[in-house]
C-alpha cells in the first residue's frame, strides 16, 4: 500500500513535537526601578503565580505553628463545662451575688465565677476588666478567716505595688485589703511593715478622694494598733504633718474620724513621745475644733474623744494643754448630755476614754460655774443604769455633792439630793459613804428649808435609809 504523505505533512508536524532538554527561559528579573518600588509600597496582589503559590505555602506554614503552640502553651482549666454566651441574666445575678451581705450566697457567685471564667461570656469579660470584680475578690479573702488570709499574705508585694498605681478605684481596694489583713494579727502587720507599705499608703493622704484617705486612714490605723508598732517608721515618714493638715482643712466628718481612728493608736503609746510631739504641733485645738460639729453624730465621734482620753490620761503637762483650750471642756460635757450619750455602748466609750475622772475633778474642785455644768454630766450618765453609777468614782465625787445640798441655792440642792438617792438605791455601800462622811448631817439642813419639795425629799431619805437617826431627831423635837 502506498502512503501519500506530502498531503498529511502539516497533520504530521503537528502530532509529533519534541521539547528541548535545556531548561526552560527564565523571566527577565525585575527593573531597579521595580525592586525599590516593592520595598515601600506593598501590594496584596501576587505579580505571578509562582509568588502566589509561595504565599500559600508560607501561610499554610503559620497556621500550622500557631496551633501547635496553643496546643503545648494553652491554659488548662481543671472543670470545663459549657455556658451560653448569651446569658447576660446569669451574669447579671452573679454580679449580684458576689456583693450580698449573705455569706452562703457570696460563696455560691463565687464557685459560679469560677465555672464562668473558663470560657467567659462577653458580659463576664468586661465584668472583670472593665468592672469591680478583681478588686471585691482581693477584698472578700482578706476580710475572711485567717486561713484565707494566710492565703492571701502572698499577694502582699503585688497589693503595694498596687498603691502607687494611678488608679485610685485599684488604689482604694488595694489599701483596703491591706487593712483587713493588719487587723488578723500582730505578726501580719511586721509583715506588711517589712514588705514596705507604711511609705505608700501614707502618701495616699496626699489625695483629694475622699473614699481613697478613707481607706488609707483605716489601714494605718490598724497597722498603728500594735503596742511596738514602729511608730518612729511612721514618722519618718511625715505622717504628722499629713494628720494634722487634714484635721486643719477637712469638713468631712467621716474624713476626720477616721483620721482622728489612726490618732487614738498613735496616742495609746506608752512612751507619750510622739503625742507630745504632736501636741506641740497644735494636735489639741485642732481636735477640740471637731468636737462640737460631730456631736450629733455619735460613733463618728468616738475616735475623737478616744484620742483626747489618751491625751488626758498622759503626764500632766498634757493634760494641762487640753484644759487651756477654752472650748474643751463646755464642749465635753455637752457631748455627754448630748442625744448620742443615751446608748448605752457610747456610754461605754466615754468611760473607757479616761474622761470620767476629768469630769469629776470639774465636778468637785473647779471653777463653780462649769462644777454645776459637769455635775449634771456625771448625773445624766448614772441615770442610764446601775452599772454607769457604780462605775463613777464616788469617794470623790460626794464631798462634792454633799457641799451642793449645803448650799442655799434650790437647784444645785435638787441636783445634790438625785445623785445621793442613786448613791443609796444602787451602791452597794453607798450608806456607809454617807455615814463616813457626814452625809445624814447634810439631808438634816434640807429639812430646815422652805422648799417643800425638797424638805420632803430630805425626809423620806432619811426615813428609808437611816430610820434610827429620824427617830432620834423626832425625839429630840418633841422634847425641845
Amino acid at each position: 500500500m502506498n502512503i501519500d504523505f506530502t498531503n498529511n505533512k502539516d497533520k504530521f508536524e503537528n502530532a509529533f513535537t519534541f521539547e528541548s532538554s535545556s531548561p526552560p527561559k527564565q523571566p527577565p528579573p525585575p527593573s531597579p526601578t521595580a525592586v525599590h518600588k516593592s520595598k515601600y509600597k506593598r501590594n496584596s496582589l501576587p505579580r505571578n503565580t509562582e509568588e502566589a503559590r509561595q504565599r500559600r505555602i508560607e501561610l499554610d506554614a503559620q497556621v500550622r505553628k500557631r496551633q501547635r503552640e496553643q496546643l503545648i502553651s494553652a491554659k488548662r482549666f481543671k472543670h470545663h463545662e459549657n455556658y451560653r454566651d448569651d446569658d447576660d441574666a446569669d451574669i447579671e445575678k452573679l454580679k449580684s451575688g458576689l456583693s450580698n451581705v449573705n455569706r452562703d450566697t457570696r460563696l455560691s457567685s463565687l464557685q459560679d465565677l469560677s465555672k464562668f471564667l473558663v470560657d467567659p461570656p462577653d458580659t463576664l469579660k468586661q465584668f472583670v476588666i472593665e468592672g469591680n470584680c478583681i478588686e471585691i475578690l482581693i477584698v472578700y479573702i482578706a476580710a475572711g478567716p485567717k486561713e484565707f488570709v494566710n492565703k492571701a499574705l502572698t499577694a502582699v508585694p503585688y497589693l503595694i505595688s498596687f498603691l502607687e498605681r494611678e488608679n485610685i478605684s485599684l488604689q482604694d481596694q488595694a489599701a483596703w485589703a491591706i487593712g483587713n489583713i493588719a487587723i488578723e494579727s500582730p505578726e501580719y502587720r511586721d509583715l506588711l511593715r517589712k514588705n514596705g507599705v507604711l511609705i505608700p499608703l501614707i502618701n495616699l493622704l496626699d489625695y483629694k478622694d475622699v473614699n481613697l484617705v478613707q481607706t488609707a486612714c483605716f489601714a494605718l490605723s490598724n497597722l498603728a494598733r500594735t503596742p511596738n508598732a514602729g511608730l518612729d517608721e511612721f514618722f519618718a515618714g511625715g505622717i504628722d504633718k499629713h494628720l494634722l493638715r487634714h484635721l486643719k482643712t477637712d469638713e468631712s466628718f467621716e474624713v476626720v474620724s477616721e483620721v482622728a481612728w489612726v490618732l487614738t493608736y498613735i496616742t495609746s503609746d506608752k512612751d507619750n513621745k510622739y503625742t507630745t510631739q504632736l501636741l506641740e504641733e497644735g494636735l489639741a485645738s485642732l481636735l477640740v475644733k471637731h468636737m462640737r460639729p460631730l456631736l450629733g453624730h455619735g460613733p463618728l465621734a468616738l475616735p475623737l474623744i478616744r484620742t483626747l482620753g489618751n491625751i488626758a490620761s498622759g503626764p500632766d503637762e498634757n493634760t494641762d494643754i487640753l484644759i487651756q483650750q477654752s472650748d474643751f471642756l463646755p464642749t465635753m460635757i455637752e457631748f455627754i448630755q448630748s442625744d448620742c450619750s443615751r446608748r448605752p455602748d457610747v456610754l461605754d466609750k466615754v468611760f473607757n476614754t479616761g474622761f470620767i475622772p476629768i469630769l469629776s475633778n470639774i465636778a468637785t474642785h473647779s471653777n463653780f460655774d462649769i462644777r454645776k455644768e459637769a455635775a449634771y454630766g456625771l448625773i445624766n450618765i448614772a441615770s442610764h443604769g446601775a452599772e454607769f453609777m457604780r462605775s463613777l468614782p464616788h469617794q470623790e465625787l460626794l464631798p462634792g455633792f454633799l457641799e451642793y445640798i449645803r448650799s442655799q441655792d434650790f437647784d444645785l440642792i435638787r441636783l445634790g439630793l438625785g445623785y445621793i438617792e442613786m448613791l443609796l438605791t444602787q451602791v452597794q455601800n453607798g450608806k456607809q459613804l454617807m455615814e463616813s462622811m457626814q452625809g445624814i448631817d447634810a439631808l438634816e439642813s434640807v429639812t430646815l428649808i422652805e422648799d417643800q419639795l425638797l424638805r420632803n425629799s430630805a425626809s423620806r431619805l432619811m426615813d428609808q435609809y437611816f430610820e434610827e437617826i429620824s427617830n432620834e431627831m423626832q425625839q429630840i423635837e418633841e422634847i425641845i
